[in-house]
């Protein structure tokens, strides 16, 4: 069913990152985007490489959905896992982390160190993204089905992408800041 009430809670969701990166984030210095908590942890830098690099691809999925007019064929519907698979992936994406669980390699970031662009990057890829989920408005948002970009075997709804966007993005956004509240965070 289409529901642009739907869209717009995604979008505020949307507004509310950026708010959150160019408040709390964008003033760091590089060694501070940079620093690690510990050997296994991203840096701050990290996190937004790794939004970059998996949402992008995400959200090229959705973007041939509007090319093609929300049409949903083959095994993307025809998937009798769907809507496991959607909720999974839900869980496993939500904002509050109930268990960490490591980016399949395919989203890792890269281990140098960030460039002096990473938020430009960061927002162009972020209002790439919210322009894109607003364009769903008129798509059935339940009977729209989209392929994972991790396995050709994974499919799920438009709404149930839409929401592991926006619930990735805030997991990770939120890991940047619990980073940057470090108590061995440079100053």
């Amino acid at each position: 069913m289409k529901d642009p009430v739907f869209i717009q809670q995604q979008v505020y969701k949307g507004i509310e990152v950026i708010e959150k990166v160019n408040g709390e984030l964008s003033s760091l210095s590089a060694e501070q985007l940079n620093w690690k908590p510990n050997d296994t942890s991203w840096s701050i830098a990290q996190c937004l490489e790794h939004l970059i690099i998996s949402d992008g691809l995400r959200i090229n999925i959705i973007e041939k959905k509007i090319d093609e007019n929300f049409k949903s064929g083959g095994w993307e519907k025809l998937n009798p896992l769907k809507k496991f698979w959607g909720s999974m992936l839900i869980t496993q994406t939500q904002e509050k982390v109930k268990k960490k669980i490591k980016a399949p390699s395919l989203f890792q970031p890269s281990a140098n160190e960030a460039t002096d662009n990473i938020f430009a990057r960061f927002n162009i890829h972020h209002d790439k993204i919210f322009l894109q989920i607003k364009n769903c408005l008129d798509a059935d948002l339940d009977e729209v089905y989209v392929i994972s970009p991790i396995s050709d075997l994974v499919s799920y709804s438009l709404r149930n992408a839409i929401t592991i966007i926006t619930g990735h993005e805030r997991r990770h956004i939120n890991q940047a800041i619990r980073i940057k509240q470090s108590k061995d965070f440079p100053t």
